[in-house]
């Protein structure tokens, strides 16, 4: 089907690091559901749109592959890959292990001496979630969370949640920006880094749980059950 996105100020492709940036507006087209799961698109038609050369475009999509977000269609183009449910409830899973205790053990040794960069970055990633703006959104949240978890000091940690964090992410962002649920979801930033500053570690690893919770939920455009 024939390619349509915003054209927004931002999204045509940078001279430095022409591959990660392709890599970046493509998942934040794929994630907003601009570009849809099951439709098939040429690597040329994207290059078009990006005002970018063949190559780096097909760099960033075998990229894209390996994160499980497309599949590659050989001499023809690639497809969005739709995860299914029991997949996403897995890796939800794994992400709720690593995540919620890396957040309890740097509560409780205080390992974050600086929040002022962890405020900051959540205050964008609102204002990105407010506006619909998924490219900024969606680098400034895996920022966030990213920059928090590196307080342990375990690339191997930052590496795998970063995996595991693309391989979660769900389709049709556009259909929830600006929603009262997704932005109080995003505001729950500011409630960890809250619990996180006042040393209290269990509610910290309670809004990270919570917060993992979305990603079957109100990412998902589903309703959440009430915790007790």
């Amino acid at each position: 089907m024939p390619l349509t996105w915003n054209d927004t100020p931002g999204e045509s492709v940078a001279r430095q690091s022409y591959r990660e940036q392709a890599a970046r507006i493509i998942r934040a087209q794929i994630i907003s559901g601009r570009i849809e799961p099951g439709s098939l698109y040429s690597i040329g038609e994207i290059a078009e749109k990006l005002n970018v050369s063949i190559t780096p475009v097909r760099e960033a999509l075998h990229d894209l592959a390996r994160e499980g977000l497309i599949e590659m269609r050989r001499n023809r183009g690639f497809l969005v890959r739709t995860p299914s449910g029991q997949e996403l409830d897995e890796i939800v899973q794994i992400r709720a292990m690593l995540e919620v205790s890396a957040v309890r053990e740097i509560t409780e040794r205080g390992l974050v001496t600086d929040f002022a960069p962890l405020r900051q970055l959540s205050r964008r990633t609102m204002v990105f979630a407010e506006a619909g703006e998924w490219v900024g959104f969606l680098d400034t949240d895996r920022e966030f969370h990213l920059s928090l978890l590196a307080a342990l000091g375990n690339p191997k940690l930052l590496e795998l949640v970063g995996s595991l964090r693309d391989q979660s992410r769900l389709f049709g962002l556009d259909k929830m920006a600006g929603s009262p649920d997704f932005v109080e979801s995003t505001r729950e930033h500011e409630l960890l880094l809250d619990a996180v500053e006042e040393g209290d570690p269990e509610r910290a690893a309670s809004i990270m749980a919570q917060h993992l919770r979305h990603v079957r939920g109100v990412w998902a455009g589903e309703s959440e059950p009430e915790q007790a």
